[in-house]
């Protein structure tokens, strides 16, 4: 198939370069270029660093196992035009980990070689509006609500200026990382659908409509059997459909003050067949019995920016987002935006960053702005269950709560980011967790967590 598309190439203007892999990666507007068998092949990347302490993440101070997280990634990038209106693209990711845990003998080392986005893309087909991409591609969605994921896919675009429509089909044929033996289990055998279609009403505000039709035709495993450990296991086959919309814009006043919103809803509806697991004394896992059920639910993710013209550039930040007790998210989020800053931020809390599902989040945030393009931030996050349960989806916490009681907790975020050069940005994330009625008395000291960073790009 990628030999049918480059196929296609002919003469043309240029076409418009992609996105990044992520909405806060940047390149040097001078990458080095080379000449590779008559075409110019552009190279890029970058290298990032971070250290994180985490404090208490057990919410209990008499057993702490404290945590010092230290990472490297290395993103090595080249692209080049197979024709006018062809471009290819791909990307290796190294990673590099450090941890020690209080209590522990030692440290933990691991390293892996990923493959990034690897692509081909022909622009402008047959003379129309539409573009094919396929390979690794990175699914983006602005606010990371939907999803924010490199995914093996096959993928169409429509851009004709008044709106645009994204649609493809995923499925993961090859092993991501060479740490795994094969595809990661919780991606085995499931085929996506995802879709958004874009309408720019007026200028810096639009309607998006979103999809995603998922089936997963892995089969569930045996009664009894054994699994060496918990990222061995696939308890969950979902087939599910989730449709949603959003309306997003700024209202600007020429030097005057600027008002950013956002409103997300989604619907969730489908059938899940789900394996019981009990966890052994030697980490292990035993499969019982396998179950099917109906899921069901909705969410919705509603806020606004107001920033103000008075010197360091100061904004108010509102908002509430909400769950319900049947929903969950597609699996591809990445909860990421920015709140008022120059940076995108974990939207449910850096500490916690738990999933929108069986939750409400009630956020209000001030920020500045130091210089051109610098900003401290802080942001607290209030936690509540939709109903009271004895897990929080995605949580980072080892604690998990009674499910007798809907208070979760609540956290507070400082956050500062430093974009000055072109090359380096400097991050500074502090954040600190105080849970709720819903813990056990004995399980609810806070939690704490601190990162620096330190980004280099190429």
């Amino acid at each position: 198939m990628l030999l049918a598309v480059a196929a296609l190439a002919c003469a043309a203007q240029p076409a418009p370069a992609p996105e990044p892999a992520s909405r806060d990666e940047r390149r040097s507007e001078q990458p080095l270029s080379i000449d590779l068998f008559g075409k110019p092949v552009e190279l890029g990347g970058s290298w990032e660093y971070t250290d994180e302490r985490r404090t208490n993440f057990d919410l209990d101070r008499t057993n702490e196992r404290n945590r010092r997280v230290r990472e490297h990634e290395i993103k090595l990038e080249a692209s080049t035009r197979l024709g006018a209106d062809t471009k290819a693209f791909v990307q290796i990711v190294g990673l590099h980990e450090t941890r020690r845990t209080q209590g522990t003998d030692g440290k933990e080392v691991t390293h892996a070689l990923e493959r990034g986005e690897m692509w081909l893309q022909q622009d402008r087909l047959g003379g129309t509006p539409w573009s094919l991409q396929v390979g690794r591609v990175a699914l983006l969605d602005r606010r990371a609500w939907w999803w924010d994921e490199d995914l093996d896919a096959l993928r169409a675009r429509y851009d004709a200026g008044s709106w645009r429509l994204d649609t493809g089909i995923a499925r993961e044929l090859l092993k991501t990382s060479s740490a795994e033996s094969g595809v990661a289990p919780e991606s085995r055998g499931v085929t996506r659908l995802f879709g958004q279609a874009t309408w720019p009403w007026a200028r810096r505000h639009a309607i998006d409509a979103f999809w995603l039709a998922q089936n997963d035709s892995s089969s569930q495993p045996a009664a009894d059997t054994v699994f060496a450990d918990e990222d061995a296991t696939d308890a969950s086959d979902l087939r599910a459909l989730w449709l949603g919309l959003r309306a997003a814009g700024e209202w600007r006043i020429e030097d005057g003050p600027r008002l950013a919103y956002w409103a997300d809803t989604a619907w969730l509806s489908g059938r899940e067949r789900l394996t019981a697991l009990e966890e052994q004394d030697d980490d292990r896992f035993i499969a019982g019995a396998t179950a099917s059920r109906h899921v069901s639910g909705n969410a919705f993710d509603i806020g606004a920016t107001a920033s103000l013209p008075l010197p360091l550039r100061p904004s108010l930040t509102l908002a509430y987002a909400r769950g319900s007790s049947g929903f969950r998210q597609t699996g591809l989020q990445e909860n990421k935006t920015r709140i008022g800053g120059v940076k995108r931020w974990q939207r449910y809390g850096e500490l916690l960053n738990p999933e929108l599902a069986n939750l409400s989040v009630a956020t209000i945030g001030t920020g500045v702005r130091l210089f051109e393009n610098s900003s401290v931030e802080l942001v607290a996050h209030h936690y509540r269950q939709a109903r009271a349960a004895d897990s929080i989806a995605g949580a980072r916490l080892s604690a998990d709560p009674l499910g007798s009681n809907r208070s979760i907790g609540r956290e507070v975020n400082l956050l500062i980011a430093v974009r000055e050069w072109e090359h380096v940005e400097l991050t500074f994330k502090a954040s600190h967790f105080k849970p709720g009625a819903a813990f056990a008395p004995e399980e609810r000291d806070g939690a704490r967590a601190v990162e620096v960073g330190i980004t280099v790009n190429f």
